[in-house]
């Protein structure tokens, strides 16, 4: 039984749909993913926050949520394209011949034929009659062709966007698990360069980040158990050093004023692409105590510190907001992923 004409509309429209989506994921990468990798991603992100599903065996069997949107995602692009062209070769019955017989394919068989095409692997005892339909087997080929090359160079950006961002993480947790551990260990009297040399790497680095989880916003799905680990708590950690080490006592021993808002529009960039879903009845962001800093060894200037926080407040508060969704706690009150 054959469909007609409108199956191969409706298969092409398919096929149209899983390749825009597949292009626009992995080579738009200014205009973020597609629809349907975007549908993807937010759900798993929606399950993975219930610990029921974060923390059962077939997850972390697999890796963890942000292999399961790979997953799903390269196998949705597939599905879909072996299903419009499967479609396609139903429009017409004499569409799928088997090759010696000449008789034609049934519907199990077009789809058979349909696969094979798209996986690249050759006709599999049937072909297609007639140049119309030699043309859309052809097109199947390229089809899975282009899905088998962007695919590789998506699983590669992705996994390469990964390692930043536990480098950074890593890099942050190595210089302190606080704001303020960071401001003192950086905090050098008579002298910012200590403390400009790694802010300034951070700063380049998390810019880096902010623009990768634009491009995969899945980036989101590979969450470390360990808060010490997570980007949010992480660029937490870095804005505050970056306050308090421009609100210093002596004004010399302030950070640039274009270092600091390098960091403050790195942050920001982060926090306009990672998921707030989960974080909506998040606290403020905890103050910064003057007088617990001095104890710390950092003299600072209360005043100029107040004006430096209130300038971040909103920016503070949308962090507390993705740390929350991401199942952690604030750097000073950090907890284990939920």
């Amino acid at each position: 039984m054959t469909g007609g004409w409108w199956w191969d509309v409706l298969g092409l429209a398919i096929v149209a749909f899983a390749v825009v989506d597949e292009v626009r994921t992995t080579l738009a990468v200014a205009s973020g993913p597609g629809p349907l990798t975007r549908l993807i991603t937010g759900v798993v992100w929606r399950l993975a926050r219930r610990p029921a599903v974060a923390d059962s065996a077939p997850v972390r069997t697999v890796g963890g949520p942000g292999v399961i949107v790979i997953g799903l995602t390269v196998g949705a692009w597939f599905a879909l394209l072996w299903l419009g062209w499967s479609l396609v070769f139903l429009g017409d019955e004499q569409a799928v011949v088997g090759s010696s017989s000449g008789a034609a394919a049934s519907i199990w068989e077009r789809f058979y034929f349909a696969g094979y095409s798209v996986a690249t692997l050759g006709n599999g005892g049937f072909q297609p009659a007639g140049a119309g339909f030699q043309l859309a087997t052809m097109a199947a080929a390229l089809s899975g062709m282009l899905l088998i090359t962007l695919g590789v160079s998506y699983l590669t950006s992705v996994i390469s966007a990964v390692v930043v961002k536990r480098s950074f993480a890593s890099q942050i947790t190595g210089l302190g698990r606080t704001g303020a551990e960071v401001a003192a260990g950086l905090a050098t009297p008579g002298s910012v360069v200590p403390a400009v040399v790694p802010l300034s790497s951070l700063s380049s680095t998390l810019t880096t980040l902010g623009q990768q989880h634009r491009a995969y916003p899945l980036l989101h799905d590979y969450r470390p158990r360990s808060a010490e680990l997570g980007t949010a708590p992480s660029v937490a950690v870095l804005l505050d050093a970056t306050l308090l080490l421009s609100a210093a006592a002596d004004p010399d021993d302030r950070l640039p004023a274009g270092l600091r808002r390098s960091v403050e529009s790195a942050a920001q960039q982060y926090v306009e692409h990672a998921p707030a879903t989960g974080g909506e009845h998040a606290g403020p962001a905890p103050a910064l105590d003057p007088a617990a800093l001095d104890r710390a060894g950092l003299r600072l200037d209360a005043g100029e510190l107040a004006a430096r926080t209130a300038e971040c407040a909103d920016l503070r508060d949308e962090l507390a907001r993705r740390i929350e969704a991401a199942g952690y706690g604030w750097p000073d009150q950090a907890r284990s992923a939920s």
